[in-house]
């Protein structure tokens, strides 16, 4: 979950995202906090105690610091931190057990080695929320954190036992002091604590299911296990005739919900257009009487009175598969923090529901192909035919992960120069360049951001095959998945492109190649030299993250050069990418001849 902060009390432009200081003298371990960290914080990374003083600043929210350096420990660092009023939230992460002497220790957490992600990632997380706190509140969080880490260990192991008591009965003078605001800070960091759990549990689901069915029943069933929600479903909508049905639900069942949903659809309309989760302080009775009454009254002992929802878009960038509408049962109805997370569990099951359905569309036997004309001005690849008087052909893509896409495209009829110049001159493009000019046809690479139909095609899963347009006028033909859903793409591309029709719709049988074949064709490009630095950069870790090997050591039991190595590696990884490559767009190429083919037999 992400955490942003606000301007600072003396005005000036922080960080969006809280920093975090990484301090361990374990390069490996510095380095993978780092890399569990950086989606959602700025992360600075110390090998060492002086290192990590110098790049403490007012700017640090939070300090992951080891105690056993060598030079400068880390409770050296911990006290000179102190001692320059950096006021940092700092979670002693170590393999030295607690004992008495942290007592007096300024530290907020206390990790013991080894560490995981989720323990990293949650106590940063709760360091953040802490930081909000006011003084007394932290102080008590604080201690209760060291009380806490003393409490792993056998009271006799300790040096000094009548430390520990001594140090519950300051907590508790501290609690008495401000019990009613800990007890609401409480609250808060139960529900951070829940929430993790949460994504947690959602996350567990979305590794083992491998269809779109199995994401959505396996996620309902995991938000129905907890205690906070009474149940969930999943909504799918229809535009066309503005209506909406259910595909699945946990912990409640939906009786009337099929043609019985006008309480419902404008709720998840409204999420779905906005891609913003919807909250609902308390069910209306007519949409009690949708979900919860079957046609001989209530089916349960619930009243609307009681009860909130939140209808969250369930969403892979722009392309909705639909909603999720979970319900809660008790005084307190969904908030805005609820929102935001919901919010980020929904965009996480539409990650999911997309990789799902492009990898069933990797392993199928046989395809859906789709075959539109496209006339469509706003899309770059139509404007651009149409204003150079040429034809333009897609040869390849490359989505990025903020939204845009990098094209290679050629140009038949049209100079380079007034290509280029249309390209670097067009609003949505951000990059363009000539790779290749020459009198017949010149290649292009340009990266877009939008206005182009590759956009929602790469968001719904879509293997385009071709895509190509002369004078204004496209073709395009797609290729999808045998159960992904049709009409979800449909009106996805409609939305965008009105004047896009689909001319042809045919199953094809798609080629497949065995492993075996792949490696004898592979075999057969490599030299022994390159197989053999594949093979060792491989098994000695050197593609791993972190790397288990370097290339100098990878090099070293080769008995070889350093840049020898690189060189060899180079070649090596070259001819499997052209491999993979060039079978993958012989596949595509001879799928289109076999439907040519057999249009021409019939």
């Amino acid at each position: 979950m992400s955490t942003e902060r606000s301007l600072g009390d003396d005005g000036e432009n922080r960080s969006a995202k809280p920093v975090v200081l990484v301090v361990d003298d374990d390069e490996d371990l510095a380095d993978t906090c780092e890399y569990w960290l950086r989606d959602d914080y700025e992360v600075r990374v110390a090998y060492g105690g002086e290192d990590a003083l110098s790049q403490a600043d007012e700017t640090v929210d939070v300090v992951l610091l080891d105690r056993r350096m060598p030079n400068l420990s880390g409770d050296d660092v911990l006290e000179r931190l102190r001692e320059r009023g950096l006021d940092c939230h700092v979670a002693m992460m170590t393999a030295v057990e607690p004992d008495t002497e942290i007592v007096d220790m300024p530290f907020d957490d206390y990790l013991v080695k080894p560490v995981t992600k989720t323990d990293v990632r949650e106590a940063v997380e709760e360091l953040v929320v802490r930081s909000e706190f006011d003084e007394e509140v932290r102080e008590f969080f604080a201690l209760e954190s060291t009380e806490a880490a003393l409490e792993t260990r056998d009271v006799e192991d300790l040096r000094d036992p009548e430390a520990l008591n001594e140090l519950r009965q300051q907590v508790e003078t501290v609690r008495r002091g401000q019990e009613d605001e800990i007890e609401r800070r409480q609250r808060q960091l139960d529900r951070l604590h829940h929430i993790n759990d949460l994504l947690r549990e959602v996350d567990r689901a979305l590794v083992d299911a491998t269809t779109r069915e199995e994401i959505e029943e396996t996620v309902c069933e995991a938000l129905a296990s907890f205690d906070s929600y009474l149940g969930a479903w999943v909504a799918r909508y229809s535009d066309t005739v503005d209506t909406v049905s259910c595909r699945t639900a946990a912990g409640i069942t939906l009786p009337r919900l099929d043609g019985q949903t006008d309480a419902v659809t404008p709720l998840v309309r409204s999420a779905l257009q906005d891609l913003d989760a919807v909250l609902v302080e308390r069910v209306d009775a007519d949409h009690f009487r949708a979900v919860f009454e079957s046609d001989e009254g209530s089916a349960t002992d619930l009243s609307p009175e009681r009860l909130s929802a939140i209808v969250v878009p369930i969403a892979y960038r722009d392309t909705a598969y639909g909603a999720l509408v979970v319900y809660t049962d008790g005084e307190e109805s969904f908030d805005d923090d609820d929102r935001a997370v919901f919010d980020e569990l929904g965009a996480t099951i539409g990650h999911g529901i997309n990789a799902a359905e492009s990898k069933r569309l990797l392993y199928s036997d046989t395809a859906v192909e789709l075959e539109f004309t496209h006339g469509d001005h706003g899309d770059l690849f139509v404007d651009l035919s149409a204003a150079v008087g040429a034809r333009v052909s897609l040869q390849g893509f490359s989505p990025a992960a903020d939204g845009g896409i990098s094209c290679y495209v050629s140009v038949e009829g049209a100079a380079a120069d007034t290509v280029l110049e249309y390209l670097t001159t067009h609003d949505d493009v951000e990059h363009a360049r000539t790779i290749t000019d020459t009198p017949e046809k010149s290649l292009f690479e340009f990266r877009v951001a939008d206005s182009t139909v590759l956009v929602p095609l790469v968001e719904f899963g879509a293997s385009v095959e071709t895509l190509t347009a002369a004078d204004g006028d496209g073709s395009l033909v797609v290729t999808v998945s045998p159960e992904a859903d049709l009409r979800v793409l449909s009106d996805t591309l409609q939305s965008a492109f009105p004047a896009m029709e689909v001319v042809a719709k045919r199953e094809v049988e798609r080629s497949v190649q065995s492993t075996e074949t792949f490696k004898r064709e592979l075999e057969d490009k490599l030299t022994n030299r390159q197989r053999d630095v594949l093979e060792t950069a491989f098994v000695s870790g050197y593609f791993d993250w972190p790397r288990g090997s370097t290339a100098e050591e990878v090099a070293e039991s080769l008995g070889i050069s350093a840049p020898t190595f690189h060189e060899h590696l180079r070649a090596g990884e070259q001819k499997l990418m052209a491999t993979f490559f060039e079978e993958t767009a012989e596949s595509s190429a001879d799928e289109r001849r076999q439907i040519a083919d057999s249009a021409n037999r019939d």
